[in-house]
Parts: structure tokens; C-alpha cells; sequence
């Protein structure tokens, strides 16, 4: 599929509940035909950091606008190699739900300087922690972010009073921290 050169026009790409897992990854990134790729749904294929690392290695889909790795098998390395892609200015939604990423991954995702036009992250049922919502809150690139989910990450209070003191994210709408254990006392943060 992904050596089909005639698809030219092909904007969205749904494989998800597959088993491309990493080689079948590896084939997607290396097609250069689909330069008109807007949405890549790759949730529930065994894809780890291998393929993380042969994803972030394309540089065909600088029209990319939705990329969607949610249940699957990466951990903060495949998210290191997700976030050194430079050719994905356009990314707006960045979905990695359901993976095994904690606080150092997300420190590599919110150092991203590239991605400015995220609007969307979703990083629910991962175990980011305190430490994870830390690096979040240090993050100053996504100044158009709207929605971010962060559930069942086991974030805490003081999770919750790091992630308060972000001031780039003034166009936050939708902030999802449910299953987080946090008390009563931070609500006021």
C-alpha cells in the first residue's frame, strides 16, 4: 500500500486496530507520494519505539495536521523521536493515549519547538505523574492549545498546582484531569 505512487490526493489514512506494528511503520514513513496527508490513524498496531523513531524520520507530510498513535506500545524514547520530526509545522492534533510514556517522555514532547500550531494533546492513560505535569507546565511552544487530556496519569495535587502555573496556554478550553487523585485543597490553585 504505502509504495502506491498513483494516490497522490490521499488526505487521510485510517489503519488503526491493524498490526502494522514498527516495519509496517518504517514502510508508511518512507512513502513520498501522499505530500497531501492531512490525517495518520495508526491507534492499536503494536507500534513501539522503533517505530516512533521511523515516523518521526518522514518528511513527505508537511500537510500532517492529525497524528494518532494512541494504544500502542511507546514509551519515552519513541516519544524523543516523535518530537525531533521537523517537517510537521502543521501538526494540530497529537494524540498518544493508552501508551507507557511518564514524566521524561513528556519532557521530550513539551520541548518541541516545532510544533506551534497543536491545538490538541491527548495523553490520557499514560503515566506521566507529577513530574510529567511539571514538564508540561514549562512548555511555552503550544500557544494555540485548546483541548488537553491528561487523565488516569496519577498527576496529584501538586501535579495540578504545577500544570496552574502555565501561562502560555490562554486559549485552553478543554482540560480533562479526571482519575488523577487530586484533592479538594488544590481546586483553589
Amino acid at each position: 500500500m504505502s509504495s502506491n505512487t498513483s494516490w497522490t490526493n490521499l488526505q487521510t489514512v485510517n489503519l488503526s486496530w491493524n498490526n502494522i506494528s514498527d516495519k509496517g511503520a518504517e514502510h508508511l514513513s518512507n512513502n513520498k507520494t501522499w505530500t497531501n496527508l492531512q490525517t495518520v490513524n495508526l491507534s492499536s498496531n503494536n507500534i513501539g519505539d522503533k517505530g516512533s523513531e521511523r515516523l518521526s524520520h518522514n518528511k513527505t507530510w508537511t500537510d500532517l495536521q492529525t497524528l494518532d498513535l494512541s494504544s500502542n506500545n511507546i514509551n519515552d524514547k519513541g516519544v524523543e523521536y516523535l518530537r525531533s520530526n521537523q517537517t510537521w509545522n502543521n501538526l494540530q492534533t497529537l494524540k498518544l493515549d493508552r501508551n507507557s510514556i511518564d514524566g521524561k517522555g513528556v519532557e521530550h514532547l513539551s520541548n518541541n519547538k516545532t510544533w506551534t500550531n497543536l491545538q490538541e494533546v491527548h495523553l490520557s492513560s499514560n503515566k506521566i505523574g507529577e513530574k510529567g505535569a511539571e514538564y508540561l507546565s514549562k512548555n511555552t511552544t503550544w500557544t494555540n492549545l485548546q483541548t488537553l487530556h491528561l487523565s488516569s496519569n496519577k498527576i496529584g495535587d501538586k501535579g495540578i498546582e504545577h500544570l496552574s502555573n502555565n501561562k502560555t496556554w490562554t486559549n485552553l478550553q478543554d482540560l480533562n484531569l479526571s482519575k488523577n487523585s487530586i484533592g479538594d485543597k488544590k481546586l483553589s490553585v
